[in-house]
């Protein structure tokens, strides 16, 4: 009898032992050639609706757009009768479709905080994303201050944490952020700076040595890890390598200065 209270117990459900059912069937994607045929087809069938329901008189049909262009050929013989105050009807008439048209743009106009958001939600990923790419760059020569200005800045600007570590004989740089940041920070590392012209100017005041390689920069890994491993983007100058192995390892990544120092030209 101590069992019985004032409480109803509900047991949990248990579902019964059986397989689970297939995933549902995912939507075909369409080219951007289906996807515009598809909006001309949904806004020609709209057009045709309208245009029904103007004929059976449930919409107002709408007013011709007489212009002063058009003006005899819409009117005809009516134009002649008193053309003054016609010509000042078909002028206000143009003027509230004017009015309207800038009314409707102005009502689409985003206000400062949505165009903002819109511009970063185009130009950055979406924060919200676990995904964290790296991107390993090994480059001969990064003493030159305009190239070194240019990796630092736009990795800042591109909101990419890492680091540029420039030694003796070999500099390498690690970036890590969104898709799209890593992917225009390739684009400037490999295609925009112009490595070998670098060197050359630099190496005017002093003596040039002949048999110094080409400098250029290559991409040694790409990749996708769980988080990042660093907290911003910074740039660091060792006398060594140990030293500049360091920078990597106190970060848990030294395996990224062994990648680029074991890295040639026949990888690629």
């Amino acid at each position: 009898m101590e069992k019985i209270t004032i409480y109803v117990e509900h047991p949990r459900p248990i579902e019964p032992p059986a397989e689970p059912a297939p995933p549902p069937p995912q939507p075909l994607k369409l080219t951007k050639k289906e996807q515009k045929k598809l909006r001309t087809q949904r806004r020609l069938a709209r057009e045709k609706d309208r245009q029904e329901m103007i004929r059976q008189g449930l919409l107002e049909p709408p007013k011709p757009k007489v212009k002063m262009s058009n003006l005899m050929k819409v009117l005809g013989s009516e134009a002649t009768q008193d053309p003054t105050k016609l010509e000042m009807e078909i002028r206000s008439a143009a003027a509230e479709r004017e009015q309207a048209h800038i009314d409707r743009n102005i009502a689409r106009k985003l206000t400062p905080d949505e165009r903002r958001d819109k511009k970063e939600r185009k130009l950055f990923d979406d924060p919200n994303t676990m995904e964290t790419v790296v991107s390993v760059y090994k480059v001969n020569n990064l003493s030159h201050p305009q190239t070194r200005f240019k990796v630092d800045v736009n990795a800042q600007e591109n909101r990419l944490t890492g680091c540029a570590v420039i030694s003796d004989g070999i500099s390498v740089v690690v970036v890590e952020g969104g898709n799209k940041s890593i992917k225009r920070y390739g684009k400037l590392m490999l295609r925009r700076i112009d490595w070998a012209s670098a060197v050359k100017i630099e190496d005017e005041d002093g003596e040039e040595d002949e048999d110094k390689p080409v400098n250029k920069c290559a991409l040694v890994w790409q990749g996708s890890v769980a988080k990042p491993s660093f907290n911003r983007f910074s740039v660091h100058e060792c006398r060594t390598e140990a030293a500049a192995r360091k920078v990597f390892s106190d970060a848990g990544v030294g395996h990224y200065w062994d990648l680029a120092v074991n890295f040639t030209e026949d990888q690629m």
